[in-house]
């Protein structure tokens, strides 16, 4: 991914990579292997790779990070094979020991065979690299006893080669003779292909293995490869012609060629897309192109049986047998249709299909050794193990570790503490992640829904609430009812959550229909901006019709709208500010009395009385003779850009997106208290809670920053190039952190007003949500087209100094991009408020409606 930054490589980054949360699989083939008495599976995670254990899907080792995505993986006792591109980066645990090069082509699959690595590219190429202990150790220093030995053997086996010339070893015709297959030449030409490979270099004059590539038969393109069983030095090549080839990686030798129209009965000439060897001796599972799985005998060249997985006639992607002495064997099939189907190989029937078993395509399948688990893996960044333990024989699902299976594009800290996030996306799912631990992390229920899309026989997604547009959170009445309010994308409802119980709240916000001129109820606005009070015990939601409503969470009951009155709105007109000197040019109506007020502790501002102040869409009434002075404009003029509650539950800030206007509310009366025109549509606004600074974004591109007690701007921040798409203080109120429409992250300084840094990406992964830690340690970015949520540490913090922050962004380049300053123009410096108030057209009117 390129990168680019304006500034020297010597200033110091704010932020660096730290690492990425919810990536649990990509669209690779994962690779399993057992360690002891327990199983480990490795997975890609975009540019670095994953070990699970098996046990309990726990996250055990994370790798290193690599200048591209990986594409191919493989493992073999301590060292995990990953292709990245072209390249083969061998890592032993967690560090990386060496790179092997020799591809000209993308990289395709990886197979370990004994103590060989086979590579295969895109243009069919095979090779393979020697990886033994012998090969490997001595790369990183670390030559074991048993390496050492086998060193000291080798070379005595080869003193005696040499004193024996003639001597045929044991190695020799038994395990090559290759009298199960056509071979192409003589054993006298075997032997002499054997002499020179043996005879060629292993290594380069740095210690690197060299690879051996094979000769494959004209046309033959490699797909898919796999080790029929007990067939020594032997693979089995599948083509995208639908050929198989059983080559032995000893001599080079193609020992024989498998017709598509012979024995196999692929009589469409479908293309191999995966190989799987079988417990029993000589049988192998081909998956093709043309959704079909032919099981075929290679001693004899015979089909068995074939089975047409799920209909749809889309590539199957693989297949895993079982071995379990207490299940019938059988083979599990998973395909780009999602669908995973169970065959019974001895009634040679269906079993069990589970459709959409991924969101996505099935990439990988595998049936534990003994275990009566199936674990499967799919491009909905999922990972998912089965069990049949059912009366039936079906499967059901064990456990799984899911993230988005779109990419999110919602993100917020949750929580004083900062050890977890929201995030939502557009599959639709409100997911949570844990910093800390990560098998915490885990997405909201909606109802069942897999349950019922299974009875409905639909896809998941099709049951699903609409794509999250915003997220509000309050963590004090997190264990008595739903504390998370989100808004969705077309929907004139809002929704709750309980992310104590982790799932979907009891009430959806509806605000109240308007009543139309002939008495017709009008349909109801979507709702686009939501807040949560301090106290945790109401929801703020403003709408796209202007309109701002206020429900109390316990009940999802309606507790009244923030409405201008007729005096209100007419200060809007340009005949109320005749003089100039912005005082209303006539008296305006009184505003309205709450109804009544309960006898209860607090008095007027007890959370009892403020429940009680039901006003209903029309915001209530009065009593006496101010029934007649309802207020009834809505709260703006076109959708609402924001709504933001304080600290102390004693105002609503809200702001528009046409009207350009920044209003404040009294939060228990309902009142408009002071409203601040910023002369531009508002496209983005947030709160800093503790004070009472709103910094709005504004359409021009520059943020400013209102003092709400005092009505009156203090600063305006630029240094964005495009418009802001989110934006966020810091827990102290000295940073805005913003991103940007281009993709790049922007820090100002608020009492300086300056841009402090800018933290740029490429276009192909703009940064498109934004949020800060608490404590003001750790940045959260979701990206345009990744389907993660990266965490930036702050350098002040964690670096040590600046040379150590440097050399960490330096590093950070494998992740996301680079992290830089970008130097201000002295044109698009900040002005600080003497410069703003120097204008008179910046001047903006703060009244008060006490």
């Amino acid at each position: 991914m390129t990168t680019t930054t304006t500034t020297p490589s010597s200033t110091p980054a704010l932020f660096y990579p730290f690492r990425a949360l919810g990536y649990i699989t990509e669209n690779v083939p994962f690779a399993t292997q057992r360690r002891g008495t327990e199983t480990f599976v490795t997975v890609s995670a975009g540019r670095a790779w994953q070990i699970y254990n098996c046990d309990k899907l726990r996250l055990a080792l994370v790798g290193p990070q690599f200048d591209g995505e990986i594409v191919a993986l493989a493992v073999r006792n301590d060292l995990t094979f990953a292709a990245v591109g072209r390249d083969i980066h061998v890592c032993r645990r967690a560090h990386k020991v060496v790179t092997l090069r020799a591809h000209a082509a993308q990289i395709t699959s990886l197979f370990v065979f004994a103590s060989l690595l086979i590579s295969v590219c895109a243009d069919g190429r095979v090779m393979s690299w020697d990886c033994s202990r012998e090969a490997i150790d001595h790369l990183d220093g670390k030559i074991s006893n048993a390496s050492r030995r086998a060193r000291e053997k080798r070379e005595r086996a080869s003193m005696a080669k040499h004193e024996d010339p003639e001597g045929g070893g044991k190695g020799g015709g038994g395990s090559d003779s290759d009298g199960d297959g056509d071979g192409d030449g003589s054993d006298a030409a075997a032997l002499k292909l054997r002499k020179d490979a043996t005879d060629l270099p292993k290594t380069d004059e740095d210690g690197v293995p060299r690879p051996r590539e094979f000769s494959l038969p004209d046309g033959f393109v490699a797909a898919a490869v796999c080790h029929p069983r007990t067939y020594l030095n032997k693979i089995l090549l599948g083509s995208d012609d639908g050929r198989l080839l059983l080559l032995n990686v000893n001599t080079g030798l193609n020992v024989h060629v498998f017709e598509p129209t012979g024995g196999m009965g692929n009589k469409e000439r479908a293309g191999v897309t995966c190989l799987e060897e079988s417990p029993a001796l000589d049988t192998i599972a081909v998956g093709l192109a043309n959704g079909r799985v032919i099981i075929h005998n290679v001693r004899v060249d015979q089909k068995l049986t074939d089975f047409g997985h799920d209909g749809t006639n889309l590539p199957v992607r693989c297949c895993a047998f079982s071995t379990a002495t207490s299940l019938e064997p059988l083979l599990a099939v998973g395909g780009d249709s999602g669908s995973v189907s169970v065959w019974s190989l001895e009634k040679r029937r269906l079993r069990t299909m589970t459709p959409g078993a991924h969101d996505g395509k099935v990439i990988s399948a595998k049936f534990f050794d003994g275990s009566p688990i199936l674990m499967t893996s799919g491009g909905d960044n999922a990972m998912k193990q089965w069990i049949f333990d059912n009366r039936d024989g079906t499967k059901r699902l064990l456990r799984f570790r899911a993230g988005h299976s779109a990419p999110p594009t919602q993100v917020t800290f949750y929580g004083e503490g900062g050890k977890r996030l929201l995030s939502a996306g557009g599959d639709r799912a409100l997911r949570v992640f844990s910093a800390i631990q990560d098998q915490q992390s885990r997405e909201l229920s909606q109802s069942h829904v897999e349950r019922r899309a299974k009875k409905l026989k639909l896809a998941e997604l099709e049951l699903k609430l609409p794509e999250i547009s915003g997220i509000a959170w309050g963590e004090t009445r997190e264990r008595d009812w739903a504390n998370i309010v989100t808004c969705h994308v077309g929907e004139p409802r809002a929704y709750t959550w309980r992310l104590a119980d982790g799932i979907l709240g009891e009430h959806a916000l509806t605000p109240p229909a308007k009543i139309g001129a002939r008495g017709v109820a009008e349909k109801g606005k979507p709702i686009c901006a939501v807040a949560v009070s301090a106290c945790g015990n109401f929801a703020v939601v403003g709408t796209e019709g202007g309109d701002v409503h206020r429900f109390n969470l316990q009940s999802g009951a309606h507790r009244g709208a923030y409405k201008r009155s007729d005096a209100d709105k007419d200060l809007d007109d340009d005949d109320d500010d005749e003089d100039g000197d912005g005082k209303k040019g006539k008296k305006g109506k009184k505003p309205f009395e709450p109804r009544r007020q309960l006898n209860l502790r607090g008095g007027a501002n007890s959370i009892w009385n403020i429940a009680d102040k039901s006003y209903g869409m029309d915001g209530g009434g009065g009593n006496g003779k101010n029934s007649s002075v309802t207020p009834r404009a809505p709260a703006h003029v076109g959708p609402v850009a924001a709504v933001c509650c304080d600290g102390a539950n004693k105002i609503v800030c809200t702001a528009g997106v046409v009207d350009g206007a920044c209003r404040v509310w009294n939060f228990s009366t309902q009142k408009l208290i002071a409203e601040m025109q910023t002369g531009v549509g508002v496209v983005k606004a947030t709160l800093h809670s503790p004070g009472s600074l709103l910094a709005c974004a504004g359409t021009d591109k520059i943020v400013r920053v209102l003092d709400v007690a005092g009505m009156r701007r203090v600063r305006s921040l630029r240094g964005a190039k495009t418009s802001v798409v989110s934006m966020q203080f810091s827990s102290d109120g000295r940073w805005i952190v913003g991103a940007v429409d281009d993709g790049a992250v922007l820090v100002w300084d608020v009492p300086a007003a300056r841009l402090l840094q800018t933290m740029r990406m490429s276009a192909g992964s703009r940064v498109v949500g934004v949020s800060l830690s608490p404590s003001m340690d750790v940045l959260a970015t979701v990206h345009e087209g990744r389907r993660g949520v990266y965490l930036w540490a702050n350098a002040a913090m964690y670096a040590p100094g600046a040379a150590g922050a440097a050399s960490a962004a330096a590093r950070g380049k494998s992740l996301l991009g680079s992290v830089g300053e970008e130097e201000e123009d002295d044109d698009d410096r900040v002005r600080q408020l003497s410069e703003n108030e120097s204008d008179d057209d910046d001047d903006v009117d703060a009244r008060n409606a006490a």
